[in-house]
């Protein structure tokens, strides 16, 4: 912020003062309202904010407002808003506040305006119980300032904790406590519910008598009311001051003996975690032994949560294994019954076989009988040793195809080791050829034919003339070296590649002598007319691969000849290329 800022500030806080010493009492509290948007200027906990508050304690407006809150708002343009508004601005102003005389704003400013506010509240509360009934709005309205003005002390004693001690001594607080109305009796409750949250130890700092009085009104409305909301905000609380100060408990159990039956009541009504607490409590009689009680409680819970899933698993493992026994066991008796069906069907059918066999053989024998009754006694002899000759080749016939049958597993099996053997033979034929070929490759180490021990010499003789006769244009030695070095180089990547260049020599070699021969063939073939079976044997080969590339050749060949001129354009101007090409030459 820019000095011209900080200074209109400061300008409008020393106008505001001056302003208020000159108003007259019923309209300081609208003045005082500016000052909400002064602070409001400015970004809450920063150095401009702490700045504008010392001011405002400098020219004395913070006494101001906590005198101004004494007032009847009843006369005040605004009423009981301008009053909230005012506790609220008064509860912003004090926190984050350190002036320079600490000492009379901590022991005499503050405890002075929580003072304040709780009367403010007090006086709030009771023009609320006094509003009729029927006037709804005036009294929600008076409702919501009774709640602002103590969420601004609740605000103010989170920032200066030590208020607490303050706000529980305050005879407003009983005042505001000992009521009848559900709704400020709550927000009250939760005032001290707030003050034991913040300063845990509020309540040792207290005097006996307070805090009994205070604990005689909580227990009253415990037992009293039958409101939910009280009972569940009475129970946090007792709560909340047994667990805060563990020696109070022993003091609530002998003081209030019969508050154990009355709690009964308020069983199932839907806060039942804090109520068993509350009266675990008082049963044990002390903190310790409430402590062990829980601790001891909750293992019994654990055990029993765990003896029930354990239970819980071995009933399941249990209906697992009964269902897959009587699975097993139906399945078991299933089968049992289907073989047992099985073994009757089978059965009958073998007797139904039976029977049927011999029935076929009754009326066969009763046909043979029949055509022996009718055929001559000459011709029976003839008839008996044919039907013998038919039953023994039937016999014979089923014989051989069961000698056969167990014989078939046999020659496939044999069939399996043949086909295997020629296989064996022909991978190792293959293997034999290959290393028959490798065997009559050149070595990597003999010199390609054309270079001869002599015209070695010849050539290395004919290097050192031409050296001698022209010394200026030889090398230094270290280019001689370089040359000599690359020359190595060479000679390595030849010595390398020879077998490649070796290798297709040979193929050239054998190219030449297979044209050569060619060429000797026709030349020194016969004319067609006098072509006889030897010339014939002469240009066929006895290769099947070959003969029928031939046969193909020849049917294309027969093809082209019958097909039209520009058919052929494309074979005869078709470019041959040869690998090697300039290898053969």
């Amino acid at each position: 912020m820019t000095a011209t800022g900080k200074g209109s500030k400061d300008r409008r806080v020393l106008t505001l003062a001056a302003e208020v010493a000159e108003t007259k009492d019923r309209n300081v509290p609208i003045l005082l309202l500016d000052l909400q948007e002064i602070v409001d200027s400015v970004p809450v906990g920063s150095k401009e904010a702490t700045r504008i508050k010392n001011e405002i304690w400098t020219y004395d407006l913070l006494q101001v407002l906590i005198l101004v809150l004494k007032q009847d708002f009843d006369r005040v343009r605004g009423g009981w808003g301008t009053a909230t508004k005012l506790a609220n601005l008064l509860s912003h102003c004090c926190t984050g506040l350190d002036p320079p005389d600490s000492q009379e704003f901590y022991q005499l400013s503050l405890p002075e305006a929580v003072e304040n506010q709780l009367m403010l509240s007090r006086k709030i509360q009771t023009k609320y119980l006094k509003t009729d009934e029927n006037m709804t709005n005036m009294r929600r309205d008076l409702l919501d300032h009774f709640r602002g003005v103590l969420e601004a002390v609740t605000y103010l004693f989170s920032g200066h904790v030590f208020l607490t001690t303050n706000v529980l001594k305050s005879q407003w607080l009983l005042q505001l406590l000992i009521t009848d109305d559900v709704d400020t009796a709550l927000s009250c409750m939760t005032l001290i519910l707030n003050c034991t949250r913040v300063n845990r130890d509020v309540f040792s700092t207290l005097s006996e008598r307070l805090v009994n009085s205070i604990l005689d009104e909580l227990v009253y409305k415990l037992s009293a009311s039958t409101n939910m909301d009280i009972g569940s905000a009475t129970t946090r609380i007792l709560l909340t001051i047994c667990d805060t100060n563990p020696p109070m408990v022993e003091q609530i159990c002998i003081r209030y003996r019969g508050l154990r039956p009355l709690l009964s009541k308020w069983t199932g009504k839907g806060f039942g975690k804090d109520l068993k607490q509350l009266i675990l409590l008082l049963e044990s009689g002390s903190a310790h032994r409430a402590k062990m009680e829980r601790l001891h409680r909750a293992a019994t819970t654990i055990q029993a949560m765990w003896r029930s899933f354990q239970t819980r698993n071995q009933l399941k493992k249990a209906d697992r294994a009964f269902a897959k026994l009587q699975r097993s066991f139906r399945v078991k008796r299933e089968r049992t019954q289907k073989e047992r069906e099985n073994e009757q069907l089978q059965s009958e059918l073998e007797h139904q076989l039976l029977l049927a066999r011999r029935k076929a053989i009754r009326e066969s024998r009763l046909k043979q009988l029949e055509l022996l009754s009718i055929m001559p006694a000459a011709k029976s002899q003839k008839y008996l040793e044919s039907v013998q000759e038919n039953a023994a080749l039937k016999i014979q016939t089923s014989w051989k195809g069961h000698r056969a049958r167990k014989q078939l597993t046999e020659r496939q099996a044999n069939m399996k080791r043949v086909r295997a053997a020629v296989a064996i033979q022909r991978k190792f034929r293959h293997w034999s050829a290959r290393r028959e070929r490798k065997k009559r490759e050149p070595l990597a180490f003999q010199r390609p034919p054309g270079l001869t021990d002599e015209r070695r010499v010849e050539i290395q003789q004919h290097i050192t003339r031409w050296r001698e006769d022209h010394p200026t244009k030889c090398k230094t030695r270290a280019q001689q070296e370089e040359i000599h070095n690359k020359a190595q180089e060479l000679i390595q990547r030849n010595q390398m590649l020879n077998r490649v260049t070796r290798k297709k020599h040979l193929e050239r070699e054998a190219l030449l002598a297979m044209i050569e021969t060619d060429c000797d063939l026709l030349l020194n073939a016969t004319s067609l007319k006098d072509v006889t079976e030897k010339d014939i044997d002469v240009f066929s080969s006895k290769s099947v691969p070959i003969a029928t590339k031939a046969r193909l050749n020849h049917q294309h060949e027969l093809r082209l000849l019958r097909q039209p001129w520009y058919r052929k354009l494309g074979d005869e101007f078709k470019e041959t290329e040869y690998e090697g090409e300039e290898e053969l030459f």
